[in-house]
């Protein structure tokens, strides 16, 4: 990192990598973690790990059909992403990766603060979702409690007898 003027710069990445789909999620979560420490160690500052779940590969890789998806979006010197590459390489449980770096010379407080910013709306918008998710299935229930009430309520009444056809009709 450099210092212009008072501001700390550094560079912004972004790391998308792909799990064996056999690998369990607690270990996805523990390597993710690991790197994420490698990161903080090496000076760098980790805005946002999203866990993308098992997905579809669009062809096979290492002859697998789906992959485990991790999305990490980081601050960080350039020469700590050698580092973070070489241990994804050597990790058995990676089958690929990608770095990207989105953006030279970025100011890390203030870059930080808005990730923190953007993570807490999304977090927010998850448990909004969550809550109406809820909210849905509740009123599915009801609605199937009241559906069963009633088909027992039908059950229970005795049905009408069918009209006979009156023998003065019959001309």
């Amino acid at each position: 990192m450099t210092s212009t003027e008072g501001a700390v710069l550094s560079h912004e990445y972004e790391t998308i990598l792909i799990v064996r789909p056999d690998i369990e999620d607690s270990a996805v979560k523990a390597m993710a973690e690991k790197l994420e420490g490698l990161l903080s160690d090496g000076g760098g500052h980790v805005l946002d790990r999203e866990d993308w779940g098992s997905r579809k590969l669009a062809y096979p890789i290492a002859k697998h059909l789906r992959g485990h998806y991790v999305r990490m979006s980081y601050l960080a010197p350039a020469e700590i992403i050698d580092e973070l590459e070489r241990r994804m390489r050597l990790n058995e449980m990676v089958v690929r990766f990608m770095t990207v770096r989105l953006a030279d010379a970025v100011d890390v407080p203030t870059r930080v603060e808005e990730a923190a910013v953007h993570r807490a709306a999304r977090e927010e918008e998850e448990r909004r979702r969550a809550a109406e998710a809820a909210a849905a299935a509740e009123r599915e229930a009801a609605l199937a409690t009241e559906h069963e009430a009633r088909l027992a309520e039908l059950g229970d009444a005795k049905p009408s007898e069918p009209a006979q056809p009156d023998a003065s009709d019959a001309s």
